[in-house]
């Protein structure tokens, strides 16, 4: 049986490491294989000093297929990630598969911003900024440390990363 394929999308930098590492290790722990796309190929930097060289760019996942895709939070999405047409696209095209879709703390916006969570249940770290883009984009925020509405998955923030990576793995694989 071929492996599962996540593929989780980060900042070129300020990524926040426990997003990305957390819910890796919990895809892994599952058999999963963990693809991750940003920007460039070159090294990207976490805010915590993690070093990850991306195996492909955004637009390079764009063109390919995985079981889940997942977005990291971190400083760095603002700059990179929200407003990111070439992401928007590929988020949008994978939602329309019902395969499952996450992001975790300050990354959500990126699924508001894409129209993805209009009227939806969803969960950011929240800050004047995130809850402004929910706001404007019609987002149901929730409390919750984790929310699932369908086949979305948010998180929302470092502290929930394993619970978050947990209920990706779920929908990707459901227990038996």
């Amino acid at each position: 049986m071929e492996k599962k394929r996540v593929l989780m999308v980060i900042s070129q930098e300020n990524f926040r490491d426990e997003e990305l590492l957390h819910p890796s290790e919990v895809f892994r722990q599952k058999g999963f294989e963990v693809v991750v796309a940003a920007g460039e190929k070159k090294e990207a930097l976490g805010s915590y000093g993690a070093k990850v060289t991306p195996d492909m760019t955004i637009d390079e996942a764009g063109k390919q297929s995985f079981d889940a895709v997942v977005i990291v939070g971190g400083n760095g999405s603002r700059i990179h990630l929200w407003g990111n047409q070439t992401l928007f696209n590929l988020v949008r095209a994978h939602h329309a598969t019902g395969r499952p879709l996450g992001a975790i703390c300050i990354a959500p916006v990126v699924l508001a911003q894409a129209g993805l969570l209009k009227g939806v249940d969803a969960t950011m770290y929240k800050s004047a900024d995130t809850s402004e883009e929910f706001a404007k984009h019609g987002v149901k925020t929730s409390e919750k440390d984790v929310v699932v509405s369908g086949s979305i998955v948010t998180g929302n923030g470092p502290a929930a990363a394993r619970k978050f990576g947990a209920a990706v793995a779920s929908l990707v694989e459901p227990e038996k």
